[in-house]
């Protein structure tokens, strides 16, 4: 056994384990001061909206986000509905067509995409669209009737260039849509936590705002449009560069919450992931990057004792003791963000997850930079 390579591991992990507990702490900081807040819509004014959705094959889905834009009490003359329909194989553009033909008095336009995926349909909407503030979304998603008028008066107050929004993962139900909610509250978690402290690194285009002639300006110099994914975190890494960090804030309040699926499958689940992953590769952003990796790193720490334990028995303890401290650095970012989701019940879970979660993270962080991703059937 050549204890001086073992010392030497065990000193790159308890740096790597020194590292991902500094991050998640200021995350957690962020998270607390970060006080929910439902602002007023200042009536006088008169922000416009644009609402943009990228469809495809989503005929199971659309109708319930049709009718939760219908029902939202934002003035309807303030605001357009542009949906771009991602050379659907389904219902999805003839029930968007029906809907609009049915309800006169909404402004709600569908276009096909004159491009290929979700990043060339937003853009296109993008290009439609005649209102100052954009706000994003997916055509599988449910809003809270308060959704715009929340996001509106957000704005109104902040003037940021760009707003981040809670998105939740339902339903909860079998135990596998458990570990997904769980796992996806803590991604929220350090979504906004890491907004609140003027360090953005991660954003969800289920549930974003921003100006739209930023927006504009920001996509002649984007770089990442020949990659499927991503066209939420590229964006927020333009906006970031062009406008600074003081200019993405996260928006938390019950109101803006929007809710999404989880996957069905563990297929679809870890095709998902690895889509997530697949753009990180082409990160500009050093915060980014270098989140990105204190946390994989750290994973990789918690795999590489568990292995070595194997060999050397005296590791089991060390391994069991890593995963434990890992629970608890991340124990208090997981419980006030599912406190504020309404999804504390979901806590009881988070210890086995973090037995689990080393494997799935390794997996989908190699896979998803080795192999092809798609968006929905799409390359």
């Amino acid at each position: 056994m050549n204890y001086d390579l073992l010392q030497i591991s065990l000193n790159i992990i308890l740096i790597i384990t020194s590292l991902y507990f500094i991050c998640i702490a200021a995350f957690t900081l962020g998270l607390y001061n970060l006080k929910e807040k439902n602002y007023n819509i200042d009536k006088s004014s008169t922000t416009k909206v644009s609402v943009l959705i990228a469809a495809r094959n989503e005929e199971e889905n659309i109708e319930n986000i049709l009718l939760s834009l219908y029902n939202q009490t934002f003035p309807k003359e303030l605001f357009e509905v542009i949906i771009v329909d991602d050379h659907s194989e389904d219902n999805t553009k003839t029930i968007i067509d029906n809907f609009i033909n049915n309800n006169k008095d909404f402004n709600m336009q569908v276009f096909i995409s004159e491009g290929k995926g979700k990043k060339a349909a937003i853009s296109q909407a993008l290009h439609k669209a005649k209102n100052h503030l954009i706000i994003v979304t997916d055509a599988d998603c449910i809003l809270n009737t308060l959704w715009i008028e929340n996001i509106v008066a957000f704005y109104q107050k902040t003037k940021s260039k760009m707003i981040l929004a809670p998105v939740l993962l339902t339903p909860s139900n079998t135990l596998f849509e458990k570990m997904q909610v769980l796992e996806h509250l803590s991604l929220m978690g350090s979504t906004a936590g890491s907004a609140a402290i003027g360090f953005p690194v991660m954003c969800n285009g289920a549930n974003m705002a921003y100006e739209r002639e930023a927006a504009l300006e920001v996509e002649k110099l984007r770089h990442d449009f020949n990659i499927p994914s991503g066209d939420d975190m590229f964006l927020l890494e333009q906006f970031v560069k062009n406008y600074g960090y003081k200019n993405v804030k996260f928006l938390l309040s019950k109101s803006a919450i929007v809710k999404t699926k989880t996957c069905k499958t563990i297929k679809d689940f870890f095709k998902q992931r690895r889509r997530w992953v697949s753009k990180t590769k082409s990160y500009t952003n050093w915060k980014i990057i270098t989140t990105a990796l204190i946390v994989f790193f750290f994973n990789i720490s918690i795999i590489s004792l568990l292995i070595s334990a194997f060999f050397i028995p005296a590791l089991w303890s060390l391994y069991v003791l890593l995963t434990l401290l890992k629970f608890f650095i991340d124990f208090p970012l997981l419980k006030n963000i599912t406190n504020f989701m309404n999804q504390s019940n979901l806590m009881k879970w988070a210890l086995p997850l973090e037995f689990i979660y080393p494997f799935y993270v390794t997996f989908t962080a190699i896979s998803g930079l080795l192999i092809n991703v798609s968006w929905k059937g799409q390359k």
